[in-house]
């Protein structure tokens, strides 16, 4: 019988999830790892599930619609893409404002889905993940001001962001795994995927361990990484001063349903990348690549022997191959904790 899709809209989420049996054998890790694979979906990374449930959201509300209003947002990347691909499908206009350190595939996949790509002020955006999350107030007031009939999606602080995670990829992450995911682990960029995420497991069982990525505050200050990013650390924030850099934690994000964070090094996320593509014929972009790594330590303790480990892999190496992060790099790599 025929299958056809109205809209690719449709096609976000069911991403598959995989366990990585031939890392687990030549790492002898304890527990098993079960990688839920965002990439999948069709703007290639979990920030489709948020862009189209944000919209979708206000639509209902009869906030928003095709034919009046111009949606905005500013943001480092894998945000603007979904956003860009859904408000195309869906016959928005979109404007964007594009961060600092944005890898030269994603400003492109952006163009390519028609959004118009600015730069707000720069006394708006000079220091804002130093400043806190208020200053982005500032940037979306630009925005609303400087275009008739404009929408910001606000991803850092829409209750819609962490809606689309606890609706849809908790869980998924539940039903493929029958129940039995014992750690899941994420990283804190807009707090959307961790809350919501976390939220539902929790719910279906209080025992389930949620753990966050945390960028070690040496190797994010080092400049290789605050510079061109070099595959590093780009994309990954963290959530306490005393944990490292960014300050910063979203409206979105809440830390009751996190019971630990862990530290990850440059090292050990560049290490996990290339691991993944040589055992498993997976390439994963560098959040991904920090999700993984704390999974690995995670895997390697005599507590988790026997668990089952699910760490949400947020996109793809394709689109940081201008970063170079295909690279091995054994005299970095070799200071990996695994």
């Amino acid at each position: 019988m025929a299958k056809i899709y109205n809209s690719i809209t449709e096609l976000i989420g069911h991403t598959p999830i995989v366990e990585f049996h031939r890392l687990e054998k030549a790492l002898g890790l304890k527990g098993r790892i079960v990688g839920k694979l965002e990439y999948f979906n069709p703007a290639g990374s979990h920030k489709d599930r948020a862009a189209l449930e944000i919209i979708e959201a206000a639509e209902k509300r009869g906030e928003i619609s095709p034919d009046k209003t111009t949606l905005v947002e500013f943001t480092s990347g894998n945000m603007g893409i979904g956003i860009a691909s859904v408000a195309a499908a869906k016959g928005y206009k979109f404007k964007i404002g594009i961060q600092n350190g944005v890898s030269v595939e994603r400003r492109k996949l952006m163009e390519a889905y028609n959004a118009e790509i600015v730069e707000p002020p720069k006394e708006l955006i000079a220091g804002v993940f130093e400043k806190g999350i208020e200053a982005f107030n500032d940037v979306y007031q630009w925005f609303l001001d400087s275009t008739p009939n404009s929408w910001t999606t606000r991803q850092l602080s829409n209750p819609d962001n962490v809606a689309a995670h606890y609706k849809h990829t908790g869980p998924e992450i539940w039903e493929d795994t029958d129940g039995k995911v014992d750690v899941f682990v994420g990283g804190v960029g807009t707090g959307g995927s961790t809350h919501g995420v976390g939220k539902f497991l929790k719910e279906k069982n209080k025992a389930v361990k949620v753990v966050i990525a945390q960028p070690d505050r040496a190797d994010v200050e080092h400049p290789v990484v605050q510079g061109v990013e070099d595959g590093g650390f780009h994309g990954i924030h963290a959530v306490h001063d005393e944990k490292g850099l960014n300050p910063m934690a979203p409206t979105n994000f809440n830390d009751k349903v996190v019971d630990e964070y862990e530290t990850v090094t440059y090292a050990e996320t560049l290490k996990a990348i290339h691991l993944l593509a040589h055992y498993e014929g997976i390439f994963i972009g560098a959040s991904s690549g920090a999700s993984l790594a704390i999974a690995i330590k995670q895997a390697l303790r005599d507590e988790n022997k026997g668990k089952l480990i699910v760490p949400l892999l947020p996109d793809n190496g394709e689109r940081y191959l201008s970063e170079d992060l295909q690279r091995v790099r054994p005299d970095v790599e070799g200071k990996s904790s695994f």
